[in-house]
């Protein structure tokens, strides 16, 4: 019980200090892919196509309705609009800024402020949403993930697909965490059932997670 009240409490003070680093990297950088911590553009739209890929090949349902769950500034629902995808989209992140800017520059009935979709959809999508770690406690910070990952699955009637930082071991460098191969892998048997790995030469360093239901 007190295990689980202090990772409430922890959690809790990640989004708000989440919250804030974002706040001062938009200041930083702007409304970009930079004030996101992508290194650029093109790394973050890499990490789309191959999102998209793996959505046509678990996705059975061209309508589907799917969660971006990090949608930050809105970029993947651009990228899925440019790209004339017929899912059924709805964009949530926990910073209130971010979503004002979504609301401001697309529909504003497709953002809302969260850390889990508030409708039952049947994919939720996490792209980047976990890389920076606030604080540099491994075990912590996959609690956090393992923590959102099921908070998301719950509202997910088909499942997840998601992308991590991958390394030979769990590990937080300069505030960027690595998700170690084995471990990591073990764990999520731990919680889910239907798990499935990808990687891709475009990003070498990237791990890529289908969590099915059935």
């Amino acid at each position: 019980m007190w295990v689980k009240l202090l990772d409430s409490f922890f959690f809790k003070l990640i989004n708000r200090n989440l919250i804030k680093v974002y706040e001062s990297t938009v200041q930083r950088f702007g409304y970009s892919a930079m004030g996101l911590h992508w290194s650029s553009k093109l790394s973050q739209e890499k990490r789309f196509l191959i999102i998209s890929d793996l959505m046509t090949k678990h996705i059975v349902n061209k309508d589907a309705k799917i969660a971006d769950l990090g949608c930050g500034f809105g970029d993947f629902y651009d990228f899925l609009r440019k790209r004339k995808y017929k899912y059924i989209y709805k964009g949530y992140d926990i910073n209130p800024k971010m979503i004002q800017f979504c609301k401001r520059k697309f529909q504003s009935n497709l953002f809302d402020i969260s850390d889990e979709p508030l409708e039952i959809c049947d994919f939720t999508i996490i792209s980047g949403t976990y890389n920076y770690a606030i604080y540099n406690n491994t075990k912590l910070w996959e609690r956090y993930l393992i923590y959102n990952l099921k908070k998301c699955f719950i509202k997910s009637t088909s499942g997840l697909i998601f992308n991590l930082q991958m390394s030979s071991k769990s590990k937080i460098v300069n505030n960027i965490y690595y998700a170690g191969y084995d471990s990591f892998k073990k764990t999520l048997e731990q919680n889910f059932k239907n798990i499935f790995y990808y990687s891709n030469d475009a990003t070498p360093k990237d791990g890529y997670f289908v969590l099915l239901r059935n």
